[in-house]
């Protein structure tokens, strides 16, 4: 047997805790360098993880005499062991004593109990860790509560110091009424919001009054036998309360005659298309764009999504053409296109079975793979990084016993469930700089959609307008100069699972898939793709940021540009929509809007 010396010092348990720390090494190496020596036949190495194999989840609760029964193992070295664990247990323990969980409504009552009797307006903010300990209770104002006059990072700034994972707020209302007011439910929606890009979940708004109190959280749940803020493992938030409170993509009556859009109501536990953080999603601005699409435009058997992004848009397409065509240029996107539309046998049980044995998996017995060096510790906890690699290398090796579509479901629910826990605003330029990243990870699967007839994509658009023909193509190209291939290179990565080299503080890997809709040129293709498209009705998606004080954010092609290239193809209309996006960053725009271009294709083929 070699012995440890044998072992090359880059891979002995000492070397590296040294050089990478604790979250390096697996369970047996951190035993390895408690042990300190083998026994005969058996380096320390082997040895810890023959202890570790025997006693398994189990291990925090032996004896010394379940130690003596492993051959090699007496009284001294197994007295090691114990008073190790005999310690970190009285350490636990103490601390966990003074824990404050908070399961539920009432739990964070108890602990703002003198609230109701304020005879000013507060508004108070709970930060809690990742198993909902309360970190800190903190006043964020006092005084009129006003959505305009609460600004996000006055909430989420100690969040992000205190390495906070979600947070609770609360808030009086000194009349003694503790029904919500409009402007509590703006700033609840305003919060949500920006919680969910922040990636610091935001679990419920209480109002506390002298009446009682009204929970968000609560009035928003659909399941009335129980309000813990924690649900079969899964954390309730707001942000997804406030999603599932509306059918995803129904159009409302008062702008379409008939519920012509509908969707049924989304399934529990599952992730739905529009479930991800994305630049640009249309999710929100969903019921605006078919509303105009229906009123301009004749109904038609085929819907082109060229830019398809986040894939909404053809989800609602979807269910009221024939034939729907998908397109976008990202690897990852691709797949989960193959995976929320296309076709192909999958059996549900067992992608569910799947998704259960990953959840099961310790990442403190896991050896560090490409993903966890790369980006534990940084866009990740190192112990998910480590996780969401070992998945991402058992989905690859097991790919020959899964059809194409079980490939691709197991490939977007990783995708969607590791946005969940990523330590970004959204996306991938950069990450918070943390001294510790906060675990969490776990995987939920997406929720295919049904589709009869789809062709997907994944080409340049330009290239692709040449070959394709449909009634209605949606264009929705890039706005502004932010590369999606860059912003999100780390989905890229752990789709097409080459494992490049990467580079800068961000660690990316080689430019891939640049756009040129995101440089000077953006007008010029745009004319070159109207003039190629093949269709009866063209409908353009942009916005009016081109007078936005960031570069980054300007619009490479102005308004009046677009409506002149679209009027050389067809009557050309133009409508417009207020619409607030989120800014996490130090562009202030005012007066943002969202503008729909239908054209009435001269001479339609």
């Amino acid at each position: 047997m070699p012995k440890i010396k044998d072992i090359p010092k880059i891979d002995r348990p000492r070397e590296r805790f040294l050089k990478k720390g604790s979250e390096a090494l697996s369970k047996s190496d951190l035993l390895a360098i408690l042990l300190g020596s083998g026994i005969k036949g058996k380096n320390v190495k082997q040895l810890s993880e023959q202890i570790i194999k025997k006693f398994g989840k189990n291990f925090l609760n032996i004896k010394v005499e379940d130690l003596l029964e492993v051959s090699g193992i007496g009284q001294a070295k197994a007295l090691q062991i114990i008073s190790a664990i005999s310690l970190v247990k009285r350490f636990y323990d103490e601390e966990k004593g003074g824990d404050t969980i908070i399961k539920n409504q009432q739990d964070v009552l108890s602990l703002t109990y003198d609230l109701r009797d304020k005879k000013k307006e507060y508004l108070v903010c709970l930060y809690l860790n990742a198993r909902n300990v309360l970190i800190k209770k903190e006043i964020i104002s006092v005084g009129l509560l006003d959505k305009s006059l609460i600004h996000p990072r006055e909430i989420f700034h100690p969040a992000v110091e205190l390495n906070s994972a979600s947070i609770i707020l609360v808030h009086n209302h000194p009349s003694g009424d503790s029904s919500p007011s409009t402007r509590d439910i703006e700033v609840v929606q305003k919060i949500s919001q920006a919680g969910e890009i922040m990636g610091i979940a935001v679990i419920d708004f209480i109002i506390t009054a002298e009446n009682g109190s009204c929970s968000f959280f609560e009035k928003l749940s659909k399941d009335k036998k129980s309000y813990d803020y924690v649900a079969d493992g899964v954390q309730g938030t707001l942000f997804a309360l406030l999603e599932l409170e509306k059918p995803a993509y129904e159009i409302s009556a008062e702008k379409v005659q008939e519920n012509y859009f509908y969707i049924p109501q989304v399934k529990k536990n599952y992730l739905q298309l529009q479930n991800r953080r994305y630049i640009g999603s249309k999710h929100k601005l969903i019921e605006w764009i078919f509303s105009v699409i229906n009123k301009e435009c004749e109904k038609g058997n085929s819907f082109a999504d060229i830019f398809a992004g986040t894939g909404v848009v053809s989800a609602v397409a979807a269910r009221h053409y024939d034939e729907i065509i998908l397109n976008d240029f990202l690897h990852s996107n691709y797949a989960i296109y193959q995976a929320f539309f296309g076709n192909g046998e999958w059996d549900k049980n067992k992608i569910e079975n799947i998704i259960k044995d990953y959840n099961n998996i310790d990442g403190g017995d896991l050896e560090n793979n490409y993903f966890s060096t790369n980006f534990g510790g940084k866009y990740f906890s190192h112990n998910s990084a480590k996780i969401i690699g070992f998945i991402r290398e058992t989905i690859e090796e097991n790919r020959k016993n899964l059809s194409d579509k079980e490939y691709y479901i197991l490939i977007a629910s990783l995708l969607y469930s590791i946005d969940k826990v990523a330590n970004t605003v959204g996306h991938y330029d950069a990450y918070f700089k943390k001294e510790h990243v906060e675990d969490g990870f776990f995987m939920r699967p997406i929720d295919p959609i049904e589709v009869k007839n789809v062709t997907i994509y994944k080409e340049d658009t330009n290239l692709l307008a040449k070959k394709i023909k449909a009634d209605i193509v949606y264009i929705d190209p890039p706005y502004n100069s932010r590369q999606y291939s860059r912003f999100y290179h780390v989905l890229e990565t752990l789709t097409k699972w080459d494992k490049p080299e990467l580079f800068g503080t961000a660690l990316k890997p080689q430019e891939e898939n640049m756009s040129d809709y995101c440089r000077v040129q953006a007008k010029d293709r745009l004319a070159e793709l109207v003039k190629d498209l093949n269709a009866k009705y063209l409908v353009v998606s942009y916005n009016n940021t081109y007078d936005s004080k960031s570069n980054s954010s300007k619009n490479k092609i102005t308004l009046q540009e677009i409506k002149d290239i679209l009027s050389a193809k067809g009557k050309t209309k133009v409508f417009e929509k207020d619409y607030r996006h989120f800014n996490a960053g130090n562009t202030d725009f005012k007066n943002h809007k969202e503008y729909l271009f239908v054209t009435t294709v001269n001479h339609a083929k």
